[in-house]
């Protein structure tokens, strides 16, 4: 039997697999099974920003034309866009070549356990399975031969591209400098193109939804640079959707008006997010304050006012991160006002005010523009549906109301 050519006893059957298996909700099983199968092999993926939709998408396409191309008489090998653009992305990104590859080979498994779970479960038929089981894996092994070399092959034309940029060697610079690869001040300074070491570091870290929007952020970055006062900010685009900013003064700024100047102003790309981390001087800081302002950026909703985040401001909710063990002692404190009607919300919201101005309910009818009488009797409330006293200081309370409003309020 010919490796390429359809075997004529076996072209009925693959034009009938093929309708069958092309119908978009066959297709998305092909597609959960090979993308779960990636992510338990390679969990360190999930945390590659923007990068598992672009991964979806490319086993997506890879399947609807490898079920296209498979009854055809001859076959007939294209890489899929989606799969050169995954391939670039990765390169842009400064991760490994072996990435790319594992993805194919984790792949590749999935395919041959896909045969052989096809070949068993096969009705008697009017064809030899041994030549339907050759077929395949032989079709399906070139197919996946090709992939890897033509994606190796986009991948190290983007690599190369990327190496010989002046901002990629600085990014380079950075990387070695969290990774605490590169700790002596001056070296770092002088790979950095002479940004001072020795002073206080604020670090910035923006993203966007739509990675083809990135190329908005460095002009956000400037305007925030600009209002903290601070000249020649650092820029690093390490690809993806993300932009790196370290800004350093002499002094820590003061960055408390920051959201809300530029939300004046209105000037932020759709579907924007800031972290921000606090000023940290020295070579530790320039780390640290980075390490802080991804930290933030959990805590951001894009298009509405919790667009930035200030670390300082969200320190203990990012520490204690969202965890099933968090959340049940948030379901434990805050018991029937963990809902999302708006009578809770508003309960919610009164709460906060009242214990973040230290019990004071002139203060939190100030801060939420209300009559004081109205925070007395939606604290009351609030006591009825607790069953217990909300008038004194209680930081438990504080700190599950603060963890729900940034990590579950207005999420579903």
């Amino acid at each position: 039997m010919s490796r390429d050519r359809v075997p004529s006893d076996l072209a009925p059957w693959l034009l009938a697999y093929v309708a069958e298996q092309a119908q978009p909700d066959q297709v998305e099983a092909w597609v959960d099974r090979v993308f779960g199968a990636i992510v338990r092999e390679m969990p360190e993926v999930e945390a590659v920003d923007g990068l598992l939709p672009t991964l979806r998408v490319t086993i997506r396409e890879h399947w609807v034309a490898f079920l296209g191309d498979i009854a055809q008489p001859e076959q007939h090998f294209h890489l899929p866009e989606a799969a050169r653009l995954l391939a670039v992305d990765i390169a842009d990104r400064q991760l490994p070549l072996e990435a790319l590859i594992r993805f194919y080979r984790i792949a590749q498994q999935e395919v041959w356990a896909y045969v052989s779970e096809l070949i068993s479960a096969l009705p008697p038929a009017d064809f030899d399975r041994a030549d339907l089981l050759m077929y395949f894996w032989n079709r399906a092994g070139v197919w996946l031969d090709q992939s890897i070399t033509e994606s190796i092959t986009a991948y190290q034309a983007a690599r190369s591209k990327v190496l010989t940029g002046a901002a990629a060697q600085r990014y380079e610079s950075v990387r070695s400098i969290l990774a605490g690869e590169l700790a002596d001040p001056r070296e770092a300074s002088a790979a950095l193109g002479g940004y001072p070491i020795s002073v206080q570091h604020t670090a910035v870290v923006l993203s966007v939804g739509d990675a083809g929007q990135a190329g908005t952020l460095e002009p956000l970055a400037a305007d925030l640079a600009r209002r903290i006062g601070a000249a020649n900010p650092l820029m690093v685009k390490p690809g993806g959707r993300q932009l790196w900013m370290w800004l350093g003064t002499r002094d820590a700024p003061d960055l408390s008006a920051l959201a809300s100047s530029l939300t004046a102003v209105d000037r932020r790309p759709e579907g924007v997010v800031v972290g921000v981390g606090s000023a940290t001087p020295h070579i530790a800081g320039f780390v640290a304050s980075h390490r802080e302002a991804q930290g933030a950026l959990r805590v951001t909703v894009p298009d509405t006012d919790r667009w930035l985040a200030l670390y300082a401001d969200v320190e203990l909710p990012v520490l204690l991160g969202c965890s099933a063990e968090v959340d049940r002692f948030v379901g434990r404190q805050l018991g029937p006002l963990v809902g999302e009607e708006e009578a809770v919300q508003r309960i919610r919201e009164t709460l906060t005010a009242y214990l973040d101005s230290g019990g004071s309910a002139e203060e939190a009818a100030r801060a939420l523009v209300v009559h004081r009488n109205t925070i007395r009797y939606r604290l009351a409330q609030a006591e009825e549906m607790l069953g217990r006293p909300v008038t004194r200081m209680d930081p438990q309370l504080a700190v599950a109301l603060r963890h729900h409003q940034l990590f579950h309020a207005g999420r579903g």
